[in-house]
């Protein structure tokens, strides 16, 4: 296979992993291997699964079971090393392959322009009284410098590392040889943002390429990313990936002020960071106002979210 869907779960609704499998199922082409890898849950759902792709004639997936509990990066580690595909794409339950057609536009991509990286829109929704409503969220703000193609890496770095204007895991597809490779270097520091791989890519001048095509139904306020509770982690992960890219890359100078900005302790830090901020970062760029105020756009067809609904729900009363 050229593609390995891995889907990461922890502690999974049993209703979202049924819309999940739903919008995998609904493809009009099952030429992709599926992992399914779940991070030390209680009840994994495994036999549930299993008789969900039995029943509409999907063999094959393998299982992989992280015990004890370690985090998400460490669970998207073990599952891309079941994985065989060229690239790997992960989803989790709750978030869904956004039409019947994703699975064929990613492997038209995917083969003919083979980047190492690349990611697509999100289209976002929240879940109120057991329906599906449409919600505003996109990453990254600024999008210009991964145009397919015209790969702007100085641009790329600066934004993923000094204004923070990083790129949603639930839209990525990596080559799974040079993922494996940035996890098991992140594994161990990191614990929940195995999309900070992005950010080690950008340091490592490997091209991510960014298309304009909605690829996934992303649930937003649940999850380690858009859910308030979480977001001190999420800091925690991001200053730990900061001090492992200056132990990997002592002498990048963007990697260093970017480690100023964000997490200099001493004693000088407001006046560095106010430095930094005023002379380096484009407060007024229109981008940096929409990151600041997240105004990100509304994506997406809702129609193509009620179908996995619908086929969800169908799956759950048979």
């Amino acid at each position: 296979m050229d593609l390995s869907i891995v889907l990461v779960q922890y502690r999974p609704d049993e209703g979202e992993l049924r819309r999940t499998l739903a919008s995998l199922l609904q493809q009009n082409c099952h030429d992709f291997e599926l992992v399914v890898a779940d991070d030390g849950s209680d009840e994994d759902f495994f036999p549930l699964t299993r008789e969900i792709l039995a029943k509409n004639g999907f063999t094959g997936a393998k299982f992989a079971k992280l015990f004890p509990n370690g985090g998400t990066v460490k669970n998207v580690l073990n599952g891309v090393r079941y994985a065989t595909g060229r690239w790997v794409f992960t989803i989790s339950p709750g978030d869904y392959l956004y039409d019947a057609n994703t699975v064929t536009w990613l492997l038209e991509v995917l083969r003919r322009d083979a980047p190492p990286v690349m990611f697509g829109h999100l289209a976002c929704y929240a879940e109120e009284k057991s329906t599906p409503v449409q919600r505003a969220g996109d990453t990254p703000f600024d999008a210009s410098p991964y145009m397919p193609g015209k790969y702007n890496a100085k641009t790329a770095k600066r934004n993923l590392l000094l204004y923070d204007d990083g790129i949603s895991g639930a839209g990525l597809v990596y080559e799974r040889n040079i993922l494996m490779d940035a996890l098991e270097k992140m594994d161990g520091r990191v614990l929940l943002a195995e999309d900070f791989a992005a950010r080690l890519f950008a340091v490592e001048k490997i091209p991510i390429a960014g298309y304009n095509r909605c690829i996934v139904w992303y649930e937003v306020g649940t999850g380690v990313s858009t859910n308030e509770g979480a977001r001190t982690r999420m800091l925690r992960d991001w200053r730990a990936m900061l001090e492992l890219l200056r132990e990997l890359y002592p002498r990048d100078r963007m990697v260093c002020m970017s480690y100023e900005y964000y997490f200099n302790d001493r004693h000088r830090s407001r006046l560095v960071r106010g430095l930094i901020g005023r002379m380096l970062v484009p407060q007024n760029a229109p981008f940096k106002k929409a990151q600041r105020e997240w105004k990100p756009p509304v994506n997406g067809n809702p129609s193509e979210l009620q179908k996995i609904y619908k086929i969800g729900s169908c799956q759950q009363d048979k």
